[in-house]
């Protein structure tokens, strides 16, 4: 099987500082897709040669398994393409992917394709002919707008570019690219379509009195409950949390309904990385309307190997996994069902996380991401003593 299928576009183009040949990277051929993967350890290099400090290299069985027709449930309603960039040598320069995903025209009736995926060096003609693939096939797939980078919806790893906060590594599944992407986007005719946020808020201190008294009358007055995850009924927990998520989130920009066999796949890749305790679920009577998700940052781990649990190049991965001290978390999500909106919930879920980080010895942790525009969380937050760490931005194009 061929390492690379020649694009029909691949066409050599001059329109920056080197020419470039795009090839089309085929799904199912491992090798190719190995290729693919491997491309930003040539990105994130300082100019001695060194690892760029801040740069966590992926965990590379997971990013196989997205890219897998036959193990992610994504690929059952989209069309997905992959493309790599190489130079006048036939090294690899850039990658990118272009992604028609049925389910997010139908929820939104907006005919966009995403782009993601995407690493480059800083050259604006490797981007050109990157997007230039990219565009086409959506174009081809009858799409009206390009958006990105996604990776592949908004439910998933590494949406938007970062923008602001490069002086410290990324949290689990968040990116980190080179300041240079955005200008390469914009090079190519994409503006802003969105910013994100990233908080961070310490577990260090005594709790905000004020958002104490907060939550004991509001728990009071509407009867609320609050339980962490129950491991010995880990599927009837997933399926009351997917049913809350796609409920809370189905009136936010960008976002996608997760099918049922999307969040089992999700959930069976935090199985094993999440602490019960910091998975906390709200209920009225026993109805559920609520939740938070808090996960240790395996980042911490994954910044000291080299993308695999067992590899020649790193013979110690699992042991640095393993006996890391994680003292440092993300929040993934948090909601309220919107019948129970405004009325200091979301206090209720914050402080339970803040216990539990105390309890466990966590110098804090991230809240990531919120929309720019999304004030009520936002002022939630900062009302919480959280601080704005790094800002992220999704980009988009007419085509």
């Amino acid at each position: 099987m061929a390492v690379a299928m020649e694009s029909v576009g691949s066409e050599r183009t001059e329109t920056g500082k080197i020419a470039v040949a795009v090839k089309q990277i085929d799904l199912n051929d491992k090798k190719s897709i190995e290729a693919f993967l491997h491309l930003p350890w040539k990105i994130y290099v300082t100019p001695d040669g060194k690892r760029d400090p801040n740069w966590v290299p992926p965990f590379l069985d997971d990013q196989r398994s997205l890219l897998n027709p036959a193990k992610n449930p994504y690929h059952q309603h989209s069309r997905t393409r992959l493309f790599m960039a190489y130079n006048d040598k036939g090294e690899p320069v850039g990658r990118i992917s272009a992604s028609v995903d049925d389910n997010f025209i139908n929820f939104h009736n907006e005919k966009i394709g995403f782009f993601g995926w995407f690493e480059c060096i800083n050259d604006a003609s490797v981007a050109h002919a990157l997007f230039r693939e990219a565009e086409k096939f959506m174009k081809e797939q009858g799409m009206v707008g390009a958006r990105g980078p996604a990776s592949f919806t908004s439910n998933d790893d590494y949406f938007g570019f970062l923008l602001d906060g490069y002086d410290s590594p990324a949290r689990i599944a968040m990116t980190y690219n080179p300041p240079y992407y955005l200008s390469l986007a914009e090079k190519c005719g994409y503006l802003k379509a969105k910013d994100l946020y990233a908080w961070y808020l310490p577990a260090e201190g005594p709790l905000p009195e004020r958002m104490v008294k907060i939550a004991e009358r509001t728990m009071k007055r509407e009867n609320i409950t609050v339980r962490p995850l129950d491991m010995k009924n880990f599927d009837r927990d997933t399926n009351i949390v997917r049913e809350l998520y796609n409920k809370i989130w189905e009136k936010n920009w960008g976002f996608v309904p997760l099918t049922e066999a999307e969040f089992q796949y999700q959930a069976k890749k935090l199985k094993d990385i999440i602490w019960p305790d910091f998975i906390h679920i709200a209920e009225v009577n026993g109805k559920a309307i609520g939740f938070n998700l808090v996960v240790k940052d395996v980042n911490q781990a994954l910044i000291k190997m080299d993308g695999e649990l067992f590899s020649l190049h790193d013979p110690f991965a699992l042991f640095k996994f393993f006996f890391t001290n994680f003292n440092d978390t993300r929040e993934m999500a948090m909601g309220v069902h919107p019948d129970y909106r405004k009325k200091g919930l979301e206090v209720i879920l914050y402080l339970e996380a803040l216990k539990t980080g105390i309890k466990r010895k966590i110098k804090g942790g991230e809240l990531s991401w919120t929309l720019e525009d999304n004030e009520g969380i936002n002022n939630g937050i900062a009302a919480m003593g959280g601080k704005i760490i790094k800002k992220y931005r999704i980009y988009e194009k007419t085509l």
